[in-house]
């Protein structure tokens, strides 16, 4: 039996989501309004959830406030605008109050702090923060009149007019003795609007309650065309707000919600706010009226509710954890409406979105009233009774009544209920019969009185007691209760007499088990079932057993799909529609006996489909988990859809039913979801109007498209960019893509799921890129354009060509001008030539000369003469060393350089020689190192130099002449110390002349020689 559990207080009955009996039921009066919202924050690129205020601009784009920073989004993509200290063209501080546009397209904001105007064509802001000396502290109202003058509201310091003109900015005292810089007022949010009907303001004050301002008077005064709203001057108002020429506002004083209509002079109704019971209405924060003439309101009391516009039907808004489709906080403080009548309200959790009139379902929580409901599968059997209400079938949490308009559910034990399974078995299938209900379990069949509650057992199947096999489906035919499970056997009990029948599967395939997938009636009330193994078989009267009626299953392809069916269901044309779990959706006509498979290919939202229902609409739809699809055959077109409910769960299946009223109730575990297919044609007024061409990207820079924006210019090397796109949707759109293209480089291009297009290498030269959308049923969206140059590079450019013609005529003038003066100098040069090799052979020659000295020649032999006598050994030593000398000399005279290696071991000969001489009255150092003896030098050099330093300078023991050869950066150095003889015998002065010539023959580098009062230095280049 059912107990009741009643929760007391309207109030409190929006704010409590569940309550959970023993067994009973649970009360809901006057659930919250149905409607969807999707939600827009800061996981979705929004700079922060605590939303102010909205705008959108005349270039389409929505400015959205919030508590951290201003945002500009085009339905896709977020620019933010923040306070950064270093730079004073930023926004002055990040808590955003309110927001407008002027005449010219800038967009004003309200702050902390101030005021400040963000000017689109240099994207820097300027702001105002203090007026007169003071400091205008936070500013929360704001808003241009027709001469484009912009008026604001600071807290405490009242009214101010700033005149873009004039660039002046002017203070109004609501009295003439307050001054600027001692009056103290209380405007809040919303208390700021033009008038309607004459050139005035309405401004409402905490202090001086709702006020009129003259503009042409410069001052408030009492409003000679309404004395009636003189009454409320001096009472609390806040939450001003115009709905035409109706004036709406709360007066806090009285507690109500006025209506004053200016026109006519007259309070058109006055609205009491919904409270606890023996508590005072909370005080109202916020009221948007959309262009239904609906009232959406928020108190400081964090409630929320709707006034439903003409019949002013007042029906709370409730934020529920539990339901992610509910409006995402518990406080709301700015609303706008799309053009496709969407509402959007900026709420402490982000931006909510909601459209009652293109909303088609309605979700209906149990888990909030029964959170255990969603144990195992949750509910997976349904009937609708007259009246409305549904009797849900769970997969363990027995019978559960529940009544839609009323948010109440009872909850009914089954009589197999146990210890450890307190509810009872699995209800799979529940039918009416009279005025009871029959219930079909896995191995249970009950009778459940609706009037009394009681339950009766009824008798099962013989195979469900001898076989212990399950029972999976059921259908009632009149009396006649058809049951099929685990057996190849199809039972029919008659419900008024009691009496068993059996009828058996005639299967063509013997050898497999027989399993069933579903039953069903057709038009003609002929029954119709279908198996794994031979697809679908009918009942023949004549034959008294299930035949065939199509071919079987040849191939494994089609066994595999015939083991996935979930469910199948016949619309009004006679066609089957089968749900697949992997295979997509199955159309079988019975008159053609053929299938046909619908996948993801063709627009499926996904292959596993758990069920398929027609409605009578003609559409057929599909559930796959949280995820739907809306299969239309006319059009072959599919609408695909997501609810956020299991998003993190598989472990159930999808059961769709229809209801008396064309409806279609979808159960995803927990959530029992409706479905209006009447409404879904609503969607397509979602399709936007336009395509915004929101900015341009290249790497970290970034140009902001505007109507002020004439195209962009990009430089010559900047042939890489991307271009940024979207369309302000609302929650119901319709499925569209994008299309784009960039005219005169490349054709139309579908943008899949990308909002932006990429070019690259682009060749200078102007182009427009142009983008639309396109809806499934082919309308286009008008399409929007942004003109680009890119500036040419100049060996690209017409007037660079012209130049390369000018300079290759004047070329080809100039190369026959040369060519005659070439021919005229060929002579020359061939003297030239003939003088140069003449040079070279001269300078060998005086080489070679300078190698064979025969004073060199002579002191050889005659030191060799007196080694004969004394030493005869060392005189073969001294001959073998002077025979080496002349023989490198003859091997290289024709050699131009030689390796610094090889020089230096021939001078070692050389300086051997002439130490036999000298003995230690000549002193030669070699320090040389390795790296440098692979580098190139003229055949004997170093000797001729030694040579020269011999000839030249006198050397006697007391006084040694002394030589050092040593590398100094890419040189050879020979340094020896200056002991210079008066008379040199043999001296032609050619020596160092023809080293010379030869090293500027082979180089462009010159020896140096240099000397000092105490040294003669001789620095060689090595090649």
């Amino acid at each position: 039996m059912a107990r009741k559990i009643n929760i007391v207080g309207w109030m409190r009955a929006l704010l409590l989501t569940w309550l959970v009996g023993w067994t009973g039921v649970l009360n809901g009066q006057d659930g919250p309004a149905q409607f969807e919202f999707r939600h827009i924050q800061e996981k979705d690129g929004l700079s922060f959830n605590t939303v102010s205020c909205f705008l959108q601009d005349r270039d389409g784009f929505l400015w959205i406030g919030t508590f951290d920073g201003l945002n500009r989004y085009d339905g896709t993509n977020f620019i933010y605008f923040k306070n950064r200290r270093s730079d004073a063209n930023s926004l002055p501080h990040n808590t955003v109050w309110a927001l407008c546009e002027d005449l010219d397209g800038n967009i004003w904001v309200t702050t902390e702090t101030g005021v400040s105007r963000y000017e689109k064509s240099t994207g820097r802001f300027r702001s105002w923060q203090n007026v007169q000396g003071r400091a205008l502290g936070v500013c929360s109202n704001i808003l241009c009149d027709n001469k484009g003058d912009i008026w604001f509201t600071s807290t405490r310091a009242g009214l101010f007019c700033y005149r873009p003109k004039s660039e002046c900015m002017s203070w109004f005292s609501f009295n003439p003795k307050d001054d600027l810089q001692t009056v103290s007022t209380q405007i809040w949010w919303q208390s700021l609007l033009d008038d309607p009907l004459s050139d005035g303001l309405w401004v409402a004050d905490k202090k001086e309650g709702l006020r009129y301002f003259d503009k042409n008077r410069k001052q408030f005064y009492e409003y000679v065309d309404a004395p009636a709203l003189n009454r409320y001057k001096g009472h609390t108002i806040t939450a001003l707000t115009r709905d035409g020429d109706q004036l709406i506002f709360s007066d806090e004083t009285e507690k109500h919600i006025v209506i004053f209509d200016l026109r006519r002079g007259r309070v058109v109704k006055t609205l009491v706010t919904p409270r606890e019971p023996d508590s005072d209405p909370p005080e109202i924060n916020h009221i948007y009226v959309d262009r239904q003439h609906n009232l959406w309101v928020c108190t400081w009391g964090n409630t929320l509710f709707f006034v439903e516009g003409g019949t002013y039907r007042v029906r709370p808004l409730l934020h529920q954890d539990t339901n992610p489709l509910s409006i995402a906080g518990t406080f709301f403080s700015a609303g706008w409406q799309h053009p496709d009548g969407s509402i959007w309200l900026g709420t402490v959790n982000g931006i909510s979105i909601t459209n009652p009139k293109q909303t088609f379902y309605a979700v209906h929580n149990i888990n909030a009233l029964f959170p255990t409901v969603s144990d195992e599968q949750g509910i997976i059997a349904f009937h609708e009774e007259e009246d409305g209400s549904w009797w849900l079938g769970t997969a363990k949490r027995g019978l559960l009544h529940y009544h839609p308009q009323t948010n109440r559910l009872s909850i009914h034990k089954l009589p197999n209920a146990t210890a450890a399974n307190r509810y009872g078995s699995t209800v799979v299938s529940i039918m009416a019969y009279g005025n009871d209900l029959i219930l079909g379990g896995n191995n249970a069949l009950f009778r459940f009185n609706k009037r009394t509650g009681q339950f009766t057992t009824l008798p099962t199947p013989p195979f469900v007691t001898a076989d212990k096999r399950l029972m999976h489906a059921f259908l009632l035919q009149g009396d006649e209760l058809w049951i099929w499970g685990q057996s190849r056997q199809i039972y029919c009990q008659n419900l008024r007499t009691g009496q068993w029948r059996n009828y058996p599967v005639a299967s063509a395939i013997d050898n497999r088990k027989l399993k069933f997938g579903a039953i069903q009636l057709d038009r003609r009330g002929g029954l119709w079932l279908h198996t794994n193994t031979d697809g679908f078989v009918r009942f023949s009267q004549q034959r008294g057993q299930f035949i065939p009626a199509d071919a079987p299953p040849d191939d494994n392809y089609n066994q595999a799909i015939n083991n996935t069916i979930a469910s199948c269901e016949q619309d009004s044309t006679g066609l089957f529609w089968l749900a697949s779990g992997g295979y997509g959706l199955l159309q079988y006509d019975p008159k053609r006996r053929s299938y046909k498979r619908l996948t993801e290919s063709e627009g499926l939202v996904y292959d596993h489909c758990g069920a398929a229902l027609p409605d009578r609409y003609g559409h057929v739809w599909v559930g796959a988990y949280n995820r739907f699809s809306v299969y239309t055959p006319q059009t072959r077109q599919f609408t695909n859809f997501t609810l956020p409910f299991n998003e993190s769960s598989t472990n159930y299946d999808n059961r769709l039913f229809s209801l008396r009223n064309g409806h279609i109730v979808g159960a995803l575990r927990g959530y029992l979801v409706e479905f209006f297919p009447e409404k879904l044609a609503n969607r397509s007024a979602g399709f936007p109007n336009k395509v915004l061409v929101s900015y341009v990207s290249i790497g970290d820079t970034t140009w902001l498209n505007h109507s002020g924006l004439s195209g962009v210019n990009l430089k010559a090397e900047e042939t890489g960019f991307a271009v940024h796109f979207a369309a302000l949707t609302s929650a119901s759109q319709t499925p569209f893509r994008y299309k784009y293209r960039l005219e005169g480089y490349d054709d139309w291009k579908q943008a899949d799921d990308a909002a932006y297009a990429v070019y690259t290498r682009i060749p200078g030269g102007n182009y427009t890129f142009s983008v639309k959308g396109v809806a499934a049923d082919g309308r286009e969206t008008p399409v929007s354009s942004l003109a680009i140059h890119i500036d040419t590079l100049f060996y690209r450019t017409v007037w660079f060509w012209a130049c390369v013609g000018f300079i290759l005529l004047g070329l080809v003038v100039g190369f026959l001008w040369y060519r005659s003066e070439q021919v005229a100098q060929v002579h020359d040069l061939q003297v030239q030539a003939t003088r140069l090799a003449r040079d070279k052979s001269e300078i060998q020659y005086q080489n070679l000369i300078n190698h064979l000295n025969p004073h060199f020649l002579f002191n050889s032999l005659t030191s060799l003469n007196s080694l004969i006598n004394i030493n005869p050994r060392e005189a073969s030593t001294f001959l073998r060393k002077l025979s080496l000398i002349y023989r490198y000399i003859l091997q290289n005279k024709d050699k131009e350089l030689v390796t610094l290696d090889d020089e230096l071991t021939f001078v070692q000969h050389y300086i051997d020689l002439q130490k036999s001489r000298f003995d230690d009255a000549l002193q030669i150092r070699m320090d040389v190192p390795a790296d440098y003896r692979t580098r190139l030098i003229v055949p004997v050099t170093i000797q001729n130099l030694l040579e020269n330093a011999i000839k030249h300078n006198t050397i006697d023991e007391d006084s040694p002449l002394v030589i050092q050869i040593y590398p100094e950066r890419d040189c050879l150095c020979i340094v020896n110390n200056l002991q210079t003889k008066s008379f040199v015998e043999t001296s032609n002065k050619q020596g160092l002349a023809s080293l010379k010539s030869m090293y500027h023959y082979l180089s462009h580098r010159e020896i140096d020689v240099s000397e000092t009062d105490t040294h003669f230095t001789v620095k060689v280049p090595l090649l």
